[in-house]
């Protein structure tokens, strides 16, 4: 009876003492945890084969529109998790976890076959299977190998609403595209790792102050809404590559609305090729066309070279700049100055273009912010202009060809056609509005341009974008797209543009519509993008109850 008691005491002395040195461990890296080194920390638990130090996902800090409509939230979820080398009765255990919805059996098998110490079988479940696999852990002997962890899923209420702009969260929680991955730092809060011991969470950083911030953007989930509607009808319509329409206001630069064709779904963010993550908007540049003519011409106004009712002889609609011939698509003879903007004349605005130096051109560049990006969103590039020491650069560039831009920069830049100003855009509703410049045109020219650009609607290039309620401002753009292949613009693939402003009596908005290779009869920006700027122009004027200023109407 007394060797009896001595062994019980033994064992229950030397089960203590590793209890008790278990826990000083745990408890030190607790402490490390919170108040040490976190390597240090990785390398203590590395020495416990049945211990592991495990990233977790915490609640993101939600996206909202500016009315406070949540376009990104964080919602609980449950993760599996397990020590492979101590898992039992794998057969059963893989057949009754894969039985879950879009559970696959064969990774389940990768997952318990791997030689790390520490994997995650299943993660961001719904928590109504907790009880199910509970009992499944119980039933195959594994408490000690497999566990549960609540963790939080990154969840997108609207869909492919946004999704270019929005970008997507992985596995881990992490921002990996757009503003998710922009915003990571603020919407992530503090990295939380967990040390897990034998199928138990056994320090819980969850306990700590992982508190993140919600954002709330510039976009307006109602103005979102449209433009994404009236994409999807130029997609319909046309079938082309890509699309981008972007809503701007005209006083403190707040992009209320920014569309892409391709889209994606970032709930399904894994099921779409990287090409429909894009955000086309400020990722892709392209030959802006004739949207660039109004730049110029006011230009070449504003130094005094030409003025207002100017005649300029078009040559019939051809002329050669440099060994090439440049057309008109409806030639003419003689044109006013106003005539050349109105109808859209290459060979006219060449005309015109031939009296402005390289100085001029890249002062027009720097006033209307084609010199460089705004670091607005990831993936924006800045506009590409050529070397304006070859005289053929700057006629070529006024016609908007070996020039190239973005649309967000685009939009911009008609600001100061719209309101003589350039203000910086911005996506965040606490930035603080700027405005870059000011007075980039005398008043002169900058009256003279608002109301040409109106007659370009109203009468011009751009007729199908003219509106029974509201004044319309702005600039139809075709531009080829250049073939490598042969050295040559290309005739059939061609980008389409309109860019202008409303209502063009008292700006409020800037909008630009751009669609890549569209196919079908006359793809020209005045049949593909003008006509559908007129449903943008008259469905966020009700939106946010303009009144009509065609009061005859």
């Amino acid at each position: 009876m007394q060797n009896l008691r001595s062994s019980s005491a033994k064992i229950f002395l030397i089960s203590f003492l590793i209890f008790l040195g278990f826990s000083i461990v745990t408890v030190r890296i607790a402490y490390i945890q919170l108040i040490g080194k976190e390597g240090y920390v990785d390398k203590v638990v590395e020495k416990f084969p049945k211990a592991s130090v495990v990233k977790l996902s915490t609640p993101r800090g939600s996206i909202k529109d500016r009315r406070g409509n949540e376009l990104a939230i964080s919602i609980p979820t449950l993760s599996v998790y397990s020590f492979p080398h101590l898992v039992q009765n794998k057969e059963e255990l893989v057949q009754r976890i894969s039985a879950l919805p879009e559970v696959k059996e064969k990774e389940l098998i990768e997952r318990l076959n791997s030689d790390k110490k520490f994997v995650w079988l299943v993660r961001h479940i719904d928590k109504v299977y907790m009880p199910y696999l509970r009992g499944v852990i119980r039933d195959t002997n594994n408490d000690r190998a497999v566990g549960l962890q609540e963790e939080y899923k990154r969840l997108y209420p609207h869909g492919n609403l946004a999704s270019n702009l929005l970008g997507f969260v992985g596995k881990d929680g992490e921002g990996l595209e757009g503003l998710e991955y922009l915003l990571n730092k603020d919407l992530s809060g503090k990295e939380i790792k967990g040390v897990f011991y034998l199928g138990r969470l056994a320090v819980n950083p969850l306990s700590e102050d992982i508190s993140s911030k919600d954002v709330q953007l510039t976009i307006d989930l109602g103005v979102q809404t449209i433009l994404e509607d009236i994409r999807d009808k130029i997609v319909k319509q046309w079938n082309p590559d890509r699309v981008g329409i972007m809503l701007m206001d005209a006083e403190t630069g707040d992009i209320l609305g920014m569309a892409n064709y391709p889209t994606f779904d970032p709930n399904q963010y894994q099921k779409f090729p990287a090409s429909h993550r894009r955000n086309f908007v400020v990722t892709d540049l392209f030959e802006p066309g004739s949207v660039m003519k109004p730049f110029f011409i006011g230009q070449a106004l504003q130094k005094g070279y030409v003025r207002p009712g100017m005649w300029i002889d078009t040559e019939g609609g051809r002329t050669e700049v440099f060994g090439r011939f440049v057309k008109d698509v409806k030639p003419s003879g003689r044109l006013t100055l106003e005539q050349v903007l109105i109808k859209s004349s290459n060979v006219g605005t060449i005309k015109v273009a031939r009296f402005l130096s390289k100085k001029d051109v890249e002062e027009l560049m720097q006033k209307i912010h084609m010199t460089d990006r705004f670091n607005l969103l990831p993936g924006e590039v800045k506009p590409k202009l050529p070397n304006f020491n070859y005289p053929a650069n700057i006629l070529y560039a006024s016609i908007g060809q070996g020039i190239a831009s973005n649309l967000l920069n685009l939009c911009v830049s008609f600001n100061a056609l719209a309101t003589n100003r350039i203000v910086k855009p911005r996506i965040l509703l606490d930035d603080k509005p700027e405005v870059l410049r000011e007075n980039i045109f005398s008043p002169q020219v900058s009256q003279w341009l608002q109301k040409n650009l109106t007659k370009v609607v109203e009468e011009g290039t751009a007729q199908r974008a003219k509106s029974d309620y509201f004044t319309i401002a702005g600039k139809t753009g075709t531009s080829q797209k250049f073939d490598f292949r042969t050295g040559r613009y290309s005739r059939e693939e061609l980008v389409t543009y309109f860019v202008g402003y409303f209502p063009a009596s008292n700006p409020k908005f800037i909008a630009g519509i751009m669609v890549d290779r569209p196919r079908g009869p006359d793809p020209y920006g005045g049949t593909v993008a003008a006509p559908y700027f007129k449903e943008l122009v008259e469905r966020v004027a009700f939106y946010y109850r303009l009144e009509p200023d065609k009061l005859s109407k």
